[in-house]
Parts: C-alpha cells; structure tokens; sequence
C-alpha cells in the first residue's frame, strides 16, 4: 500500500499538469473537461499540489447541408442553420487552495467557419420574395452565410473538493460557474446578428456540478471518472441553452512513465435549447465519442498531449448536423 501511495504522489505532478491544464468549456453547451491524473477529458479527483498553466487548442468538424437541402427544409417550414467546424482555444490557470481543494481558471476564444441559416432576418425577407421550393436552387441566393464569427468566449472558474481519499480511490465534488464575457455581437456576411449558438460567447450565467473519481484497476492503469450536471441561465437574444448531463471514463496505462497512452468513453446528454420561450425543435440530442490519446512528459515541470474523439453513437433531436470527429492537443507547465 505504501509503494502504491508513493508511486501515486510521484504522478500527480506529471498527471495533473496534463490533465488540469486540459479543462474545456464547448461553445455548444458541453461541460467541464479535464482534471484526472492522466485523462484528456475526463474530470478526475486528484487535487493539484501546485500552480500550474495550459494552452490547449480543441477542434471540432461536423457533416454540412448542401443549398438544395437548406432549401428543401425551408420548404417544409424548418429553420435549420449549421456550420462547418468549431476551433477553441483555451489559456488555464490552477492551483490548490488546500490538500482536498483546487481552483482552475479558463478564458477561451472561439471561432465558428461556414456558418449558413435559412431562416434569420435577411433569409427571412428573401424567401417571401422568392419562395423556396423543393428540388430547385432559384432561391439559393436567399441563405445566409458567414465566413467565421470570432472572438473571445466566456470565463470558466471550476473547483474539486476531494470528500474520500484512502490511497487507492478518491472522491471529489465538482463545481463550477460559467460567466458571460465572450463577444455576442458578431453579424453575418449581411449583417444580421448571428444567433447565440454561434456566437463565441453565450450572454448567460451557467452552473454545473457533480462528481469525480480517480483510482487505479492496476498498478499500471489508472482510472478517472465523472458524472456532471449544467444548466444556464438566459443569455443573449432570449436563448436558453438546454440542460445538460456529461459522463466520462477513462483509463491510462503505464501512467508512471513519460509516454502515457490513454483510451476514454466521453458522452454528452442535452435537451433542447429555448429561444423567446419556445423549445427549438432542431436542438438537443445524445452523443457518444471514443477517444484515443496519447500524454507526454517533456520534463518534470512540462508535458503535451493530444487525442482524437470519434462519435460512436450520436443521436441528435430535429435536423441538425451530426459532428465527424475533433480532436484536442494541449501543453501545461506547473509553476
């Protein structure tokens, strides 16, 4: 037990600089990432030791309507919108406030690419001259499209207090607040404000909390775990993100050496949003990725990682874009 716990304190500078430093807030409501001893994305119970920064850039890339469909589904009465990918970057600051308590700090800035909507403003007026109809492009000109909508997105504070900690398993509460300081005013190509979805940032207040685990299936394998509730408040144009639940596991091998492999389960659970007191009916669904990656200890102050996530179920509500893969590479340092 004793070797157990020494190998275990030997790894939290190595594991939980990686991990900590990896903590992401999505644009599209997903919740806190990052904090295990040798995950990417999944939330675990060990407790910083010392102050520690990251960088950490998440992609995203999604499967796109073509003109004739937005038509098609303008035709049909649906008010569908997409974009291509999302790219987020994100600066974090950790550090422990005691043995069983951390704080980490997260400003991120967004960028959404190849953003078209079929039913915004301009559309809208559009469409009324120039009907849509099924099966033909004459009304083509009518979609909206922006080329990207960048800035800076909101600031996450998120704290773990470990309740259980007997050398092999560990328990820790998660919480956390998101505040609205990312930009909400970025426009189409035409001028029309974009909607609160692809905005970098969100205009709303939003909560979460839940809870960690960290602990070992071996010697040589580590486990993180989580399960973590959001919710916002209203945000920008009376847009309401929906309720969400967020699930992780993950296991690390051979975590006591500088090359890490890790293989994770990452599933996000949301209903659907709420804009001016109406359930948008193109929102909401259920996702679950499979997440290879790879952690890397360049000294014992640094180390970079990255991972791929691959949807391997995804059930969305309405019409909307299913997501092809994203993946994540990150760096941190503790100080």
């Amino acid at each position: 037990m004793n070797i157990l716990k020494n190998k275990i304190a030997s790894t939290l500078i190595s594991g939980c600089l990686l991990a900590t430093a990896s903590s992401v807030v999505f644009a599209h409501g997903e919740s806190i990432r990052g904090g295990g001893s040798g995950s990417v994305n999944s939330v675990g119970a060990e407790i910083l030791t010392e102050k520690v920064v990251g960088l950490r850039w998440d992609a995203r890339r999604y499967e796109t309507f073509s003109d004739q469909e937005l038509i098609d589904f303008r035709a049909q009465g649906e008010d569908v919108h997409m974009h291509s990918s999302e790219d987020a970057y994100f600066l974090s600051l950790g550090f422990p406030i005691n043995e069983d308590m951390d704080l980490s700090m997260m400003l991120q800035y967004n960028n959404f690419k190849d953003f078209k909507d079929n039913g915004d403003g301009n559309a809208n007026t559009c469409f009324a001259g120039t009907p849509a109809v099924t099966g033909s492009l004459s009304s083509a000109s009518c979609i909206s499209d922006t080329a990207e909508s960048p800035g800076v997105g909101d600031l996450l504070l998120t704290g773990r207090y470990r309740f259980y900690n007997d050398g092999d398993s560990q328990l820790a509460s998660v919480f956390g607040v998101i505040l609205p300081t990312g930009k909400i005013t970025n426009q189409t190509d035409k001028g029309e404000i974009l909607g609160t979805h692809n905005q970098p940032g969100s205009g709303a207040i939003t909560f979460q909390g839940g809870l960690a685990f960290s602990g070992h299936a071996t010697e040589k394998v580590a486990i993180d775990a989580d399960i973590i509730y959001r919710f916002a408040t209203e945000g920008a144009k009376n847009f309401r993100t929906g309720s969400s639940w967020q699930a992780d596991i993950a296991a690390s091998f051979n975590h006591h050496s500088n090359i890490t492999p890790v293989i994770e389960l990452n599933g996000i659970f949301f209903d659907r949003d709420i804009e001016e007191d109406a359930v948008k009916a193109n929102s909401g669904g259920d996702v679950i990725y499979l997440s290879p990656g790879i952690n890397f200890k360049i000294d014992e102050k640094s180390g970079v990682y990255a991972n791929v996530s691959i949807p391997v179920y995804q059930e969305l509500s309405g019409i909307s874009n299913d997501e092809d893969y994203r993946w994540s590479l990150g760096w941190g340092r503790s100080l």
